[in-house]
């Protein structure tokens, strides 16, 4: 993919994706006060405590930065305009954060008319969302490769919405039957189908161009995010069938799991390829998370073998498996763009906003300089730090707390990072107004 295929007169103002990005590191922090004051919540994968933590993470961070990046990136890359961008982002933020507090006081609460309420409030902003992106993205000429990828990524998002509303509604109503294997769908299709399709798609574009590294292979760009896709309508497909049938498709299920794992296996182990072939050897703290979180995704492919092996207890693995795969993977590899994105947009918005004789007097700062190195760095060491202690605690209970601890400091810390980077492009912008 070139780079020429950007159309950066589209971006958006800044404040439309930046409120999403600067509000994902708190929620991720709330998240780790639910796990310290509710430590029990270890225990068990359903536990109330358990799926607050887990939607604080998913929604609240992972959700808010894609939301808030989708914004961002549409325009740029598949080149079509969103008009009113400020009103929407603020409309769709707004639900956003009312639907996902609401949901997880519901789950902490056990009450199911909060949760309810939570998930039509969730469903209806990311519908809002999917409607407005999905017209641009079929309206759009932008290269096939772009598209084709939003595409699947946003089917994934409805999937993903509508499993998550039945569920919402399964647990507010006692009349509504909750099958468990809906859950591991809505899971799968929001990690996976979702999360993970969107991170692959936009990855062939910010790997080479911001870690300097050759393009990915042209044939893993077409057929790799189709095969997952399908991967994951198979394995619906089957879980559906099989319910309806009254039988258990426990081989049927594992081989076409595989087929996924192998496909997310063969992307991290291709990027980690690609980033040894860097262009520019210099130290980016960007690449360390991207480096971990790619390992955290084969160790997550390795749990996955021994759950269906059944070597161990399946309910401490199970719960591995989606630390490694949410906070491991996607979380970390999130991180580390949002490092690459922040400054990048803050630069190119201090471009664009100051005139040619200002800039005469008035230096912009650099991408290093809107976020020094030396505090994502101690960030990384932080956040490195709390995955390897969520990951002991699951058998050494009393760690609990202090997992929970270091991973609320982390996110904090994070939190600092973007916002300190974010109020350098006023602090610059008001020095450029007398000049």
């Amino acid at each position: 993919m070139d780079q020429p295929a950007l159309s950066l007169e589209q971006t958006p103002p800044l404040s439309v994706p930046l409120i999403f990005m600067l509000s994902a590191p708190f929620l991720a922090a709330l998240a780790g006060i639910t796990a310290f004051v509710y430590p029990e919540s270890f225990d068990e994968r359903w536990s109330p405590a358990m799926l607050a933590i887990t939607h604080l993470l998913t929604v609240g961070f992972i959700g808010m930065v894609i939301v808030g990046a989708l914004q961002q990136l549409f325009p740029v890359l598949v080149g079509v305009r969103l008009s009113h961008p400020v009103f929407f982002s603020r409309l769709i933020y707004g639900g956003l954060v009312m639907g996902v507090l609401s949901l997880c006081g519901g789950f902490l609460m056990v009450q199911p008319k909060v949760i309810g309420f939570g998930g039509a409030i969730l469903g209806l902003s990311f519908l809002c969302l999917l409607v407005r992106l999905g017209s641009a993205v079929f309206k759009s000429k932008a290269i096939a490769n772009v598209t084709k990828g939003m595409k699947l990524a946003l089917v994934g998002m409805l999937l993903t919405i509508a499993l998550g509303l039945y569920l919402a509604a399964a647990y507010t109503s006692s009349d509504i039957p909750l099958h468990r294997f809906m859950t591991e769908l809505h899971f799968q299709w929001g990690i996976l189908g979702w999360a993970g399709m969107l991170i692959i798609t936009v990855s062939y574009q910010v790997v080479p161009m911001f870690q300097v590294t050759p393009k990915y292979p042209q044939k893993m760009i077409t057929w790799l995010g189709p095969s997952i896709f399908v991967s994951l309508i198979m394995i619906t497909a089957t879980r559906f069938w099989f319910f309806l049938s009254g039988d258990v498709a426990t081989y049927e299920i594992s081989a076409l799991e595989l087929v996924l794992f192998c496909g997310y296996s063969f992307y991290a182990i291709v990027t980690m390829r690609l980033q040894l072939q860097r262009r520019r050897k210099v130290p980016d703290i960007t690449l360390a998370y991207w480096r971990f979180g790619l390992s955290c995704l084969l160790a997550a492919a390795l749990i996955w073998s021994l759950v269906k092996g059944t070597l161990i207890d399946h309910q401490q693995l199970e719960l591995a498996l989606g630390v490694l795969i949410i906070v491991g993977f996607i979380m970390s590899l999130i991180t580390g763009m949002l490092y690459k994105i922040i400054p990048f947009l803050v630069w190119l918005h201090l471009t664009n906003s100051i005139d040619m004789s200002a800039r005469w007097e008035l230096k912009i700062p650099n991408m290093k300089e809107i976020i020094p190195d030396r505090h994502a760095r101690n960030q990384f060491r932080l956040h490195l730090l709390a995955v390897s202690l969520i990951l002991i605690s699951l058998l050494v209970k009393w760690l609990v707390p202090f997992a929970a601890g270091v991973f609320m400091a982390s996110n904090l810390y994070l939190a600092f990072n973007l916002v300190r980077g974010a109020l350098m492009y006023g602090h610059t912008l008001q020095q450029a107004q007398p000049a």
